[in-house]
């Protein structure tokens, strides 16, 4: 193993999250390697890519069951981060600066995009480019 050229290796996959595969079950699991994408049906939402879709995250396990944590490799995503936010907003919104040091929603799509929204302590999980 030593003298392998090339390949992946852990450290080029960057950003993991744990997400919930929305799709999972018994006899349809999400399999290790499964390209998925973010879904706004909720905080930390995932489903299977379809025939065309871009490719937001890889899994890294097996799971059956769509409450069960799955962890997976994050794409087009460097960083996530908690911020406190104005105004209304919802899973999937994208975001920018707000005048009070927050986030507030993006007029247009830019890259980022909410994944949990806190409304108890007023603040969002960004995942950031």
């Amino acid at each position: 193993m030593l003298n392998k050229r090339g390949g992946i290796v852990p450290d080029s996959y960057g950003l993991s999250l744990t997400v919930f595969a929305q799709e999972a079950t018994q006899e349809a699991p999400v399999k290790t390697g499964a390209p998925l994408k973010l879904a706004t049906t909720g905080a930390y939402h995932a489903v299977k890519c379809a025939d065309g879709d871009q490719v937001q995250l890889v899994a890294k396990h097996t799971v059956t069951d769509p409450d069960a944590p799955l962890g997976v490799h994050a794409y087009g995503f460097s960083r996530n981060a908690e911020f406190k936010y104005s105004g209304a907003i919802e899973v999937g919104d994208s975001v920018v600066a707000d005048a009070t040091g927050g986030v507030k929603v993006a007029a247009a799509a830019n890259g980022t995009f909410v994944a949990l929204v806190n409304t108890a302590n007023g603040t969002v999980e960004v995942l950031l480019p």
